[in-house]
């Protein structure tokens, strides 16, 4: 629990988050800031703002005037500091599965975290919060069955969303406005990971899932450098430790809740999940494929991207997908 005598003291800063209150995400926060409670040299009062600062381009630019100093972000908000993290999450089908993510991840993460550095920021832990798959009003099996839909897509990425234009019809939307926009008709569709899905009620106008791996939702958890450089050495440390450690679990509790939230949608909320059969993801595939030259260089940087795709070569050599 919070040391509250400890915080009378206590360096206090403003970290924001979309992830609603009382989610996983937002609880993790809460106990990685008792912890800092207790910091050495200089004990530490995390102001935690959970779903109510706006969408992450608005909350890079809360960070970028000192309105807040920190922020759990997906590599939708994260690529507005650096656009490195688009490798990880702006490459549509290109990871099998978690050890895929993490491999690559292992191999980006000193690169990435270097980059941030220039650009004013601390990485202070690494977390994914699930596969992005589509829900929709309609079922969706094949690629084609996209091309005549609207879909909501999150602002912050104008390369990528010109991108998904040879997928769907985007239409760009703060994500608190999802529910909203699919009630009226403004969109038909979301790709979004089921426990954000499931936080938000999202299946009572979604009646359909696509069970397929479409992106993994990476994320991080940043401090700006000029809240850090304000905080003891000894404390620094302190907090590096805590966060690596929160972050190992922040993955561990996401991978266990992205199963869990689509089977309790199916069971609360009537969810119909859709497999994709073997003889459609050849089709997806071919699809995803013609379009990862306009990804390299464009929406992706191309050394990054050539790093992943290595990475990615390397993984499979040793360990063959199932």
């Amino acid at each position: 629990m919070l040391c509250v005598g400890c915080l009378l003291n206590a360096a206090s800063i403003k970290v924001a988050t979309i992830a609603p209150r009382g989610t996983s995400f937002h609880n993790h926060l809460e106990e990685l800031n008792a912890q800092w409670s207790h910091a050495p040299g200089e004990p530490v009062r995390m102001n935690i703002y959970a779903g109510t600062q706006g969408g992450e381009v608005a909350i890079v630019k809360r960070m970028r005037i000192n309105q807040l100093q920190g922020a759990m972000l997906s590599a939708i908000g994260l690529s507005q500091i650096d656009e490195s993290v688009t490798a990880l999450q702006l490459m549509p089908m290109q990871f099998r599965s978690w050890e895929e993510v993490d491999y690559v991840r292992s191999g980006l993460e000193e690169k990435m975290e270097n980059l941030f550095l220039q650009k004013g920021y601390i990485v202070l832990f690494w977390g994914d919060a699930g596969w992005a798959r589509f829900f929709s009003k309609k079922p969706i099996i094949e690629i084609t069955d996209l091309k005549s839909m609207r879909i909501g897509d999150s602002p912050g990425s104008p390369k990528a969303t010109e991108l998904l234009k040879n997928y769907y019809t985007p239409v760009i939307m703060d994500p608190s406005k999802t529910l909203l926009a699919l009630k009226n008709g403004m969109i038909e569709a979301v790709p979004l990971p089921p426990f954000l899905a499931n936080a938000t009620q999202l299946s009572t106008e979604t009646k359909y899932m696509l069970d397929m791996k479409w992106v993994p939702v990476i994320g991080a958890m940043v401090l700006t450098k000029r809240a850090w450089d304000r905080l003891p050495a000894e404390t620094q440390v302190y907090l590096k430790e805590t966060s690596r450690a929160m972050g190992k679990k922040v993955r561990q509790t996401s991978r266990q809740e992205d199963e869990d939230s689509i089977k309790a949608m199916v069971e609360k909320q009537g969810l119909i999940v859709n497999r994709l059969p073997e003889s459609s993801y050849a089709g997806w595939m071919k699809e995803v494929d013609k379009n990862q030259p306009k990804i390299r260089g464009n929406v992706v940087p191309a050394d990054i991207y050539d790093l992943v795709m290595e990475k990615l070569k390397e993984f499979r050599a040793k360990a063959p997908a199932p």
